[in-house]
């Protein structure tokens, strides 16, 4: 008969404690109930992540998850706070916060275009230049829709500061612009679709920036995967699930746009016409990419420290490499 030491039963009590415990923690993984954000004042760009859930995409993943309606501008607040997991949103817009410390990750780019920038039709303007020393209708001066306008019309040298600049900025709550615009209290607006698409569809504003079609953001990634950080350390596996059935979700999106339209609008995710819906979701690039999202990340940095919006002092890549969050188990397109 075999004797053992007291040593050596410590240490096979401790190695079976560890065992159990490593156990337990991936039981508490598999177990973990991802809760997702769903934007309902974000518009079409929450598409993936409706379809995600409404064609089982989740659950094909194995994916335990919670879907929780949100107002989009409260995303940051409650991926902090953890009242959400993952959310979307649209990277213009997350690139000051981000460079002031915001404790996010961003693992997927979902999509390109809804922004434009829209003219008076009764103006004379026609290209972006012409833009110079005219008036914009804004929701915000940190808003995408404003942060895309600016970073086109610094690229055509318009001095584009709130004080002393070549453009005045206004501002008018988001529903308002369009009238705005016809008013003519304005000149142009930068807005996001549907509401943009329809202006145009209307013959109520003339289209000078278009980011579906534009050569120089008509490749790049405007709508991202935000996860928090906590989830991103601690439950990884449920993230990783969450983010390859986007990818799915993505890919539906693109090939079927009428349905993903019709869809949304019976289960009151989106507004309006889901006829009018499906030609925009038409008009973009749905393209999950993982690398894409960096790219973006770091285009977007680069242009908006340029204008001041970042702060010079602001390392871009250092910031990049922080929240930019690849996971292993999730392919880089889909």
């Amino acid at each position: 008969m075999k004797r053992w030491s007291m040593a050596a039963i410590c240490v096979l009590m401790i190695q079976g404690a560890n065992l159990t415990a490593g156990g337990g923690r991936q039981a508490a993984s598999e177990e973990y109930v991802l809760k997702v954000g769903i934007g309902i004042t974000a518009g079409l760009c929450t598409a993936p992540f409706f379809i995600a859930g409404e064609k089982g995409f989740y659950a094909e993943e194995g994916l335990k998850y919670e879907e929780i309606k949100i107002d989009v501008n409260q995303t940051h607040q409650l991926l902090t706070t953890g009242q959400i997991d993952v959310s979307n949103f649209l990277l213009a817009g997350l690139i000051q916060p981000l460079a002031n410390g915001l404790d996010v990750k961003i693992p997927l780019g979902l999509h390109t275009g809804c922004i434009k920038v829209l003219a008076d039709p009764d103006s004379t303007i026609r290209t972006v230049a012409d833009l110079r020393g005219k008036r914009i209708g804004i929701s915000g001066l940190a808003s995408p829709p404003a942060l895309i306008a600016q970073r086109y019309l610094a690229r055509e040298g318009i001095n584009v500061g709130p004080n002393g600049g070549e453009v005045e900025w206004l501002t008018f709550n988001q529903g308002d612009l369009a009238l705005a615009l016809e008013r003519k209290q304005v000149d142009a607006i930068a807005l996001n679709d549907p509401a943009a698409w329809i202006v145009e569809r209307e013959g109520k504003g003339r289209v000078i920036i278009d980011t579906t079609t534009d050569e120089y953001l008509k490749d790049e990634i405007c709508c991202v995967v935000e996860a928090s950080n906590r989830v991103y350390e601690q439950h990884p596996e449920a993230l990783e699930k969450a983010v390859r059935a986007l990818q799915k979700a993505v890919r539906y999106v693109q090939e079927n746009p009428e349905e993903t339209a019709r869809l949304m609008a019976e289960k009151n995710y989106v507004a309006g016409d889901p006829e009018v819906n499906a030609q925009v979701l038409k008009s973009y690039t749905y393209r999950a990419s993982v690398s894409g999202a960096k790219e973006a990340i770091l285009r977007n940095s680069y242009d908006l420290q340029q204008i001041g919006v970042v702060d010079q002092s602001v390392d871009v890549e250092a910031v990049t490499n922080r929240v930019f969050a690849p996971l292993p188990g999730v392919p880089d397109s889909l």
